[in-house]
């Protein structure tokens, strides 16, 4: 499985970057034309015309040749035109003037060698950058490409440093789980994706991302007549989270008991995540550390405040109607939910 930073790299985040991180004006504020020019790239671009904001920035550089922000704008429109080469040499004029956008300049240097097959490059790109800047977009980005390339291990410390640096991050969830995945720790693959589910809940990747998390869940359980079901405990790597590991697949099992007949697949759902929730947490006693501090306790939270319910049904939304009427019909429980989690309402 190769990974690609596209859903990072988005124009809300890098804006993000420029206007916060660096807090960077126009390097040439004082000529308005060249500013208006850089506004009017940055809406070509949002629209996705981005040979036509590649062209604006071209003019400012005529005027202006070392300004940062054109260089790195452009480097940007490159990379999202698929032009990578050009994408490289603009940000590493950035990263070379070093007078401003180097964070942004980093990342976008850094994705367009990555798809060019430079991963090896990338890395060493990524590798000077987190030097330089303690952020979790540099570590994600990092991590990424050790994941391409097969350092696992390496991917892992840099996932954790993103979400330790900035939880809210999707992605950084996101890559977490397939590292477990790959790593063969199935429960350890189903946390972080839960979490990410939290955070980006109805998107296209949302929706593949739930059908994973499912079958995780059913992995190991099946049925044979009408009385026997077979259920199969993948061994994990860490012997913490057995006792976990066991509870995902009795939980799945318990589904086909009489007293569960009738009920519906997102019921079961609910109810699964809230015995597995709350097995986990009892095990958190007995141990610490960053899956037991971070993920474990805050689902073991959750079900302890009754939220388990409107949390599964919230993350279920990708996947049909059900979870959006359920939610619909129950604005309280829902809303105590969003409280909780300080979800603004739409």
């Amino acid at each position: 499985m190769t990974l690609t930073t596209k859903p990072t790299m988005t124009r809300t985040k890098l804006l993000i970057l420029i206007s916060f991180l660096f807090v960077t004006h126009l390097a040439f504020g004082q000529n308005q034309k060249a500013e208006d020019m850089i506004r009017e790239g940055v809406a070509l671009h949002d629209k996705g015309e981005y040979q036509k904001a590649i062209e604006t920035y071209q003019k400012v550089l005529e005027m202006a040749p070392n300004s940062s922000v054109a260089n790195y704008e452009i480097s940007y429109s490159y990379l999202a035109a698929k032009d990578y080469k050009n994408a490289e040499k603009f940000s590493k004029k950035v990263i070379d003037l070093n007078n401003g956008n180097v964070l942004g300049a980093y990342i976008t240097y850094g994705n367009a060698l990555d798809l060019q097959g430079k991963t090896k490059k990338a890395m060493k790109v990524y590798e000077s950058a987190a030097k330089d800047f303690h952020h979790y977009l540099v570590y994600y980005n990092y991590a990424i490409c050790c994941f391409n390339a097969g350092e696992t291990d390496k991917a892992y410390d840099l996932a954790i440093k993103a979400i330790t640096d900035y939880p809210s991050h999707a992605s950084s969830h996101l890559i977490l789980s397939k590292i477990m995945e790959r790593k063969g720790s199935r429960i350890k693959a189903m946390l972080p994706l839960y979490f990410f589910l939290l955070l980006e809940p109805n998107s296209g990747r949302s929706a593949v991302e739930y059908q994973t998390l499912r079958n995780y869940i059913d992995h190991g359980v099946t049925r044979e007549g009408e009385k026997n079901i077979n259920v199969v405990v993948p061994e994990d790597e860490d012997p913490d989270f057995g006792a976990a590991e066991m509870m995902v697949s009795l939980s799945k099992a318990s589904n086909s008991l009489e007293e569960n007949k009738g009920k519906t697949d997102l019921e079961l759902f609910a109810e699964n995540n809230d015995n597995i929730f709350k097995v986990m947490g009892e095990l958190k006693k007995d141990h610490t550390g960053f899956w037991w501090d971070f993920y474990v306790s805050f689902f073991y939270r959750m079900a302890n405040e009754n939220l388990t319910k409107p949390f599964s049904y919230y993350i279920s939304e990708s996947d049909g109607d059900e979870a959006a009427k359920w939610l619909n019909d129950h604005p309280e429980e829902f809303d105590r939910f969003k409280i909780w989690m300080n979800i603004p309402n739409n």
